[in-house]
C-alpha cells in the first residue's frame, strides 16, 4: 500500500479512505475503495508501506481502470516494509511506476484512461495552507446517522475531525512543457502532522513547524508527489507525499521510463543502481 488519504464523510459509507498500492503480481497500480478505515478490526488496519491480503471485484460505479470494490472484511495486514535501511525494498516497488510529469499524465489519461501516477518534481514554490469552512452539514450528518450495514466491522468509537485548513503544493514538473502546478494534499500523514503540531506548539505554533516540515524538510529529500484523479471530476489531485533519502545513482540510470515487474525480462531501476527481474 502506497496511499491512504484522510477519511472523508461519505453518504453511502459513512467515512472513506482512497487507498491505492501496487499489485505484487504485476507491479501495476490497484486503487481499492471503499475502506471505512477506522472501523477496520485490528488485524485488518494497515499502514502506508505494508503489504495486504483482500478480496476484491470490478467496480460497477468506477471506470477508473486501475479501481476495484475491496471487500472490506477480507482484508488481512502483512509485512511492514520499515523505513531507514528498509528504502532500498521500498524503492523496488516505487521506482517503476514513476511517471514524467503531470503533462505526461494528462496525456496518458485521455489515451488509455489512466488515473493514478508518481511524480519527482523538478522544484516546490511554497506550500500553502488555507482556512476552509469544512464538510457540508449533510455530511456531517451522515457521519452520526449512517448505520454501517455494509459490513460487519465496528462503528469508530470517536468521531472524525473535520480539519480546519486545505494544504496544497505549488510546484514545477521537470517537463519543458510545465508552466507550474498547484494542486491540493489529500495525503492521510499530512493531516496527523496537523493534528500533532497543533497539540504539540499550540495555535501559534504548528503553522511555522508544518510549513517547516512540508516546504524545507521533505522537498530537501527526494520528494515523489503521489497523484490520482477525482472520481466525479477527473481532475488531478496530491493523494500521497513520499520523501525517500536521495538514491546513489549509477550513471544513465536517471531516468522515468516504467517497466512492470512480472513480465519476465530484466529491468533496470530508475535512480537505483542495481538491476532485477
Amino acid at each position: 500500500m502506497l496511499v491512504k488519504t484522510y477519511p472523508v464523510p461519505s453518504k453511502k459509507y459513512g467515512e472513506t479512505v482512497c487507498c491505492a498500492g501496487v499489485d505484487a503480481a504485476t507491479g501495476r497500480w490497484i486503487r481499492m475503495y471503499p475502506v471505512n478505515f477506522r472501523s477496520l478490526a485490528e488485524y485488518s488496519k494497515f499502514n502506508k508501506w505494508q503489504f495486504i491480503q483482500a478480496a476484491w471485484t470490478a467496480s460497477a460505479d468506477d471506470s477508473r481502470p486501475e479501481s476495484r470494490r475491496v471487500l472490506q472484511d477480507t482484508i488481512r495486514a502483512g509485512r511492514w516494509l520499515p523505513a531507514g535501511k528498509g528504502w532500498a525494498e521500498r524503492r523496488r516497488w516505487l521506482d517503476p511506476l514513476l511517471d514524467q510529469s503531470i503533462e505526461a499524465l494528462r496525456l496518458e489519461n485521455l489515451a488509455t484512461g489512466k488515473s493514478l501516477g508518481v511524480i519527482r518534481p523538478r522544484s516546490i514554490r511554497r506550500f500553502v495552507i488555507e482556512r476552509t469552512s469544512g464538510w457540508d452539514p449533510e455530511s456531517r450528518a451522515s457521519l452520526v446517522q449512517l448505520s454501517l450495514d455494509w459490513t460487519s466491522s465496528a462503528t469508530p468509537t470517536t468521531g472524525l475531525e473535520i480539519l480546519p485548513y486545505d494544504f496544497f503544493y505549488e510546484f514545477d514538473c521537470d517537463d519543458e512543457s510545465c508552466h507550474g502546478h498547484r494542486m491540493e494534499v489529500f495525503d492521510w500523514e499530512l493531516g496527523q502532522a496537523f493534528r500533532r503540531f497543533r497539540a504539540m506548539y499550540g495555535p501559534k505554533g504548528w503553522e511555522d513547524k508544518l510549513r517547516q516540515k512540508y516546504e524545507t524538510e521533505l522537498p530537501s529529500r527526494d520528494l515523489h508527489l503521489l497523484l490520482g484523479t477525482h472520481h466525479r471530476w477527473a481532475n488531478w489531485l496530491i493523494v500521497g507525499v513520499v520523501a525517500p533519502p536521495h538514491a546513489e545513482m549509477a550513471k544513465g540510470k536517471r531516468r522515468t521510463t516504467r517497466q512492470f515487474i512480472g513480465e519476465g525480462e530484466s529491468m533496470t531501476l530508475p535512480l537505483v543502481g542495481f538491476e532485477t527481474k
